[in-house]
């Protein structure tokens, strides 16, 4: 079997191809051409082989080759019969097929030379040996380098949340003490580039401008207005007694009571 397992068929070029061809040519062609891709080269000419592999007579097998042959659908060459089409779709496919392998090995190229960039720059500095290093090495190092701090890191495992920061932004010690559990225990549990950072401190203080935004707030005092001031000014100046002289252990009583209801005839 050729290289060939699947082919490009254009239904349009195939119709005007085989119109007014009867369906036993068309058969016939139809299979020859199959033949062909099949193999990947010409067919050998052998007229018995070949009618029964198109399910045919020899007399009516070889009387519509000479048809397709005359119409210039089937070509005869040296190692056998051929058709041109099926020569352009071979050199297509093979086209297609280099291009492929070209770029699939500049991808595989371009992935072991990262890996490498990658390897060399996680590697301890006395093995590096940066004194002996060639220059190309360093500078691949460096673009290593380069490339990882872009990507950030994890939170490290030493990493100590400055308290400072957190009273700076507004919090106590005892909160900044709570945040930073909380501050650990968020990081530590993101997966994948989502717990990756450039900055872990200035992460630490965004962190805590968020949590004191967050903490409740007092409610607004109320605007003291002329009356309140009135009524400081009026107490300080004569006292609680100032403000209901001696009456204050009067009894109110109503006007009826105590009273003598003068006669109907005083009326």
């Amino acid at each position: 079997m050729s290289e060939m397992p699947w082919v490009r068929f254009f239904a349009s070029d195939w119709l005007a191809g085989t119109r007014g061809m009867s369906a036993v040519e068309t058969g016939i062609y139809i299979t020859l051409v199959a033949s062909m891709y099949e193999r990947g080269a010409p067919v050998p000419e052998d007229h018995a082989r070949l009618a029964r592999l198109c399910g045919a007579s020899n007399a009516t097998f070889k009387a519509t080759l000479q048809t397709l042959v005359a119409e210039g659908k089937i070509s005869r060459v040296t190692s056998g019969l051929w058709n041109r089409r099926v020569e352009k779709e071979g050199a297509w496919r093979q086209e297609k097929s280099a291009a492929g392998k070209q770029a699939a090995s500049a991808r595989w190229q371009k992935s072991q030379h990262d890996q490498t960039s990658v390897a060399a720059a996680a590697m301890p500095p006395a093995c590096a040996g940066p004194a002996s290093q060639k220059p190309e090495a360093r500078a691949e190092k460096q673009q290593a380098e380069a490339c990882l701090k872009k990507r950030g890191r994890r939170l490290p495992p030493d990493f100590c949340p400055d308290v400072a920061d957190a009273c700076k932004a507004g919090l106590s010690p005892d909160q900044a003490a709570r945040e930073a559990e909380k501050f650990r225990d968020y990081w530590i549990s993101q997966p994948g580039h989502r717990g990756l950072k450039l900055d872990w401190p200035a992460t630490w203080r965004n962190w805590c401008r968020h949590a004191a935004e967050r903490r409740p707030r007092a409610p607004p005092q109320r605007k003291r207005n002329f009356v309140d001031v009135a009524m400081d000014r009026l107490g300080a100046s004569h006292g609680p007694e100032s403000l209901f002289g001696n009456h204050r252990n009067v009894e109110f009583l109503p006007p009826d009571i105590g009273q003598s209801r003068p006669d109907d005839a005083d009326l």
